[in-house]
């Protein structure tokens, strides 16, 4: 496949069967990507964040930078549903169950929420004092959540207690979660391998670091030191589990798993995001300017052209 752009993408997400791309910019865009084709642009709501498909691939659910949440037709762009969670305020990413019946979501002022996709109806809601729920992960299979919890500074004096990882079960239920024992300071985005095993995380403030930690134990398992940028920490497993793409400073990243040894890279102005296909064979890195999408093998070549 040759590279082809994608324009101002900050966030990205592929459809499940590697179909079909959301890219947000001013607006949300769908694209096709067997057609290398734009099929609709809308602004569902205000200041779009980020996006997810349903497991299906026939809806799409929109959060605001606000935290309000829409769900959108894929083929059309057309609304579906309002949330009409206008009062929650900032918060974390969001994800579909795995049946596709439920979206989970939560805030920056510590409150988790599975509602209903087709009416927002919140079913359950645990609130976690004090604290930023900043990602929520699934594994591929559903059975294992990863919930990474920002903890606030309570001081003028202190920093905030280092961030920490809870795992739970779907369906969640009120207090059934396991902490992992590591802990890191000012975590800022994580990544989970879609087989539910491993954790990749970006951390420091700075120096920062890429780690990758082992859910069965919680253990930190690989280190490496990495530069962010400006414009973004995004990481992202490929679909194999063997590199972890990581945005950096006006580059992106590849490190080979399990040695995080680097094995290339990829300039790019202002890089924010990127995204695997669970196929394996499609790579797609969102920039603040111009974005890309090209084959998963597409990084040996070092260079996008001009």
């Amino acid at each position: 496949m040759k590279p082809w752009k994608i324009g101002t993408s900050y966030a990205v997400a592929i459809s499940p069967d590697g179909q079909r791309l959301s890219t947000v910019g001013r607006d949300v865009s769908m694209w096709d990507l067997r057609t290398r084709s734009k099929i609709w642009r809308a602004s569902p709501l205000a200041d779009p964040a980020c996006t997810v498909f349903s497991p299906d691939g026939s809806t799409l659910a929109v959060k605001g930078s606000s935290g309000h949440i829409i769900v959108a037709d894929v083929k059309s762009g057309r609304r579906l549903v309002d949330f009409n969670n206008m009062t929650d305020g900032e918060g974390s990413n969001l994800r579909y169950s795995t049946c596709g019946e439920y979206i989970v979501d939560a805030t920056w002022n510590g409150r988790l929420m599975v509602r209903t996709a087709k009416s927002g109806c919140t079913e359950f809601a645990q609130d976690f004092p004090d604290e930023m729920i900043q990602s929520i992960h699934r594994s591929a299979d559903g059975k294992m959540w990863v919930i990474v919890h920002a903890c606030k500074a309570i001081s003028d004096d202190a920093p905030p207690a280092p961030d920490y990882f809870s795992l739970w079960s779907w369906p969640f239920r009120s207090g059934e979660f396991r902490v992992l024992p590591e802990r890191v300071a000012f975590s800022r985005t994580s990544s989970l391998l879609p087989d539910g095993s491993l954790l990749a995380v970006v951390h420091g403030a700075p120096p920062e670091n890429l780690s990758v930690f082992q859910l069965s134990d919680g253990a930190c398992v690989e280190t490496v030191a990495i530069q962010s940028g400006g414009t973004g920490h995004a990481i992202g497993w490929s679909a194999d589990g063997q590199l972890i793409g990581s945005v950096q400073d006006n580059v992106v990243v590849f490190y080979a798993w399990p040695s995080l040894a680097k094995c290339h890279e990829i300039e790019l102005a202002c890089p924010s995001d990127l995204a695997y296909s669970l196929r394996g064979d499609v790579l797609v890195l969102g920039s603040w300017e111009e974005g890309w999408v090209m084959s998963q093998k597409a990084p040996d070549a070092m260079n996008l052209p001009r």
